[in-house]
């Protein structure tokens, strides 16, 4: 297996350099990529030519990228210390986030069921639409219509407060 890693390692370290947001994970998805290789039990060197190595290495971004995405990864924020120090939000901010976010709920509530359903499960489930028309047994253009409806009484609460 060295004698494939060792030749490997480095061209798919600047591969994932290109693609990922730090050297730690272009690391741990070169690792993914050899990892996938060891999975096979049929290993010898000649089978894994660089295109399809390349091609494993496609792969493990497509997947890393579709578990973040679901999870929503890129929303989530870190807990800055320095700015929790400096600190935070005033009270007035605290409460008329508290009532926004009251204001928000009773909009939901108000909601007819299926739009109502089918927001939730666009923005807090991550589901898409074509997952969502599935399961209603709706057509993605009933799914829009759904989230437009939503949208739209959501923002128009929420501004005229």
């Amino acid at each position: 297996m060295k004698k494939l890693i060792a030749p490997y390692h480095g061209k798919l370290l600047r591969f994932f350099d290109k693609y990922s947001r730090s050297s730690w994970d272009a690391e741990e998805l070169a690792q993914e990529v050899f990892c996938k290789m060891l999975k096979r039990n049929d290993l010898s060197e000649e089978q894994y030519p660089d295109s399809h190595l390349y091609t494993i290495a496609w792969s493990v971004l497509r997947d890393r990228a579709r578990r973040e995405r679901v999870r929503q990864k890129d929303m989530h924020v870190d807990y800055d210390e320095v700015a929790a120090e400096e600190g935070g939000f005033s009270p007035e901010q605290i409460v008329d986030g508290e009532q926004q976010y009251a204001l928000f709920l009773a909009t939901l509530n108000e909601l007819p069921a299926k739009t109502r359903d089918v927001f939730l499960l666009s923005r807090y489930e991550g589901l898409t639409y074509t997952q969502i028309a599935d399961h209603y047994g709706l057509s993605i253009s009933s799914v829009e219509k759904h989230m437009m409806k939503a949208l739209a009484q959501i923002k128009k609460t929420l501004t005229q407060q």
